[in-house]
């Protein structure tokens, strides 16, 4: 299985504290999107700029990003520079060619210390454009007021 981050829209409530470890069954959950890894890898530096708290953490902590491999709670303080910043990147992979060719991780192959080449990422860019689409839709909502946004890491 790919490794994905999900993002859930739910409607704001009180105890969003604990409201993550069922979300993917939960009945509130208005929507969701599924982003590949290597897309979130690829973007990540500029989702450290989007304000966001912890629920896994006792008193639910702010801080900035998202937490790669645990839950992200993103609300009404958010909603302005998740939107500016999805949009961006929406806006930029629009000029792509339609087979959207990105430059990943570098890796090296075992047993050979100088040897090592960046993965190549391909996907379709319609798909991107869709999932971006839809955390732009997501941050419109979070402006609103009432509701909130989870991701789910890796």
């Amino acid at each position: 299985m790919a490794l994905v981050h999900e993002f859930y829209l739910i409607p704001a409530v009180e105890d969003a504290e604990h409201l993550w470890m069922n979300i993917a069954d939960n009945s509130k959950v208005m929507d969701r999107v599924v982003i590949h890894d290597d897309i979130i890898l690829y973007i990540n530096d500029t989702l450290k700029w989007v304000p966001s708290s912890n629920p896994a953490l006792p008193g639910m902590p702010t801080g900035a990003g998202i937490n790669y491999y645990g839950v992200t709670l993103f609300d009404q303080h958010s909603a302005a520079a998740l939107h500016r910043i999805f949009s961006a990147w929406r806006d930029l992979f629009l000029n792509s060619p339609q087979v959207l060719e990105l430059t990943g991780e570098f890796y090296t192959v075992e047993g050979e210390e100088q040897s090592g080449q960046y993965e190549r990422l391909i996907y379709e860019r319609h798909e991107v454009i869709e999932q971006f689409e839809k955390m732009i839709s997501f941050a419109d909502k979070l402006f609103e007021g009432g509701f909130y946004l989870f991701h789910c890491g890796i």
